[in-house]
């Protein structure tokens, strides 16, 4: 029986003959990017200040919905009025999400926006490109290494950022000699959805020159432990989030955490 990261990745490669050819044209663009989702990220670190990235999704395999999360121009409203640095959009059908979300969220913050989905083919990073994000999730689970450095390097090209996600020793092993800024230590398995955020401290310490990212499972009474043992001060943040209502004290609250 199939896992939900399986069945998603299956309904990724499915779906790209499609879209190779909705997005061939697409291979001339050039890059605009000013690294701007990398140096937000930066900014706040130079100040000793917790560098954060609001998510927004609208459910998840293992959360059906949000109970606070009503429309997706109110949850940016409160996300650009807060005081985190970046904003993710998962743009997974899986999830609620579109790549429509991206275009959206653009008009109604400046803040840098990544997106994040399940990644496996060059044309859906000229897709990423194309509506506007500033950066792209790279997950290693689902990619070989060959397949992270030529997603990796494309993006660079065009003017994305890259976030690459790891979640084992072994995928980390496995993106040891690309030269990525940024890591991220996802702490949910995302085959068994299991959270672990002592994952987050435990791969930190492999992890050499990087800007590392603690993801999943992020709360106000968690993030003190993650940072007091592994040194990581920015966080990929989305359910302790979206079931807030007041969505912008919450983030500040994690800010000075």
């Amino acid at each position: 029986m199939m896992n939900i990261l399986d069945q998603i990745v299956l309904e990724k490669k499915n779906h790209l003959e499609y879209l190779s050819q909705k997005v061939n044209k697409k291979n001339n663009l050039k890059s605009t990017n000013s690294n701007s989702f990398l140096n937000a990220i930066e900014s706040n670190l130079s100040k000793n200040k917790n560098a954060l990235i609001a998510e927004f999704k609208r459910y998840s395999p293992s959360i059906k919905s949000f109970n606070k999360v009503r429309y997706l121009q109110d949850v940016i409203e409160q996300y650009h009025k807060s005081k985190c640095c970046c904003i993710s959009i998962l743009t997974d059908k899986n999830f609620g999400g579109s790549l429509n979300d991206i275009n959206v969220a653009k008009k109604i913050s400046n803040k840098p926006i990544i997106r994040k989905d399940f990644i496996i083919n060059e044309a859906q990073v000229f897709e990423t490109k194309e509506f506007g994000a500033d950066a792209i999730l790279l997950i290693a689970k689902i990619l070989s290494k060959s397949e992270i450095r030529k997603l990796y390097q494309l993006a660079n090209k065009i003017g994305l950022d890259v976030l690459i996600e790891i979640e084992s020793i072994l995928e980390a092993n496995k993106i040891r000699d690309i030269d990525a800024k940024l890591i991220g230590i996802n702490n949910r398995n995302l085959k068994e959805q299991k959270i672990d955020i002592n994952k987050s401290i435990k791969l930190s310490k492999v992890l050499n020159d990087k800007i590392i990212i603690s993801e999943s499972g992020v709360t106000v009474s968690n993030i003190k432990k993650i940072k007091n043992n592994s040194g990581i001060s920015s966080f990929l943040i989305g359910g302790s989030i979206l079931n807030n209502e007041d969505k912008v004290k919450y983030i500040n609250k994690l800010y000075k955490s």
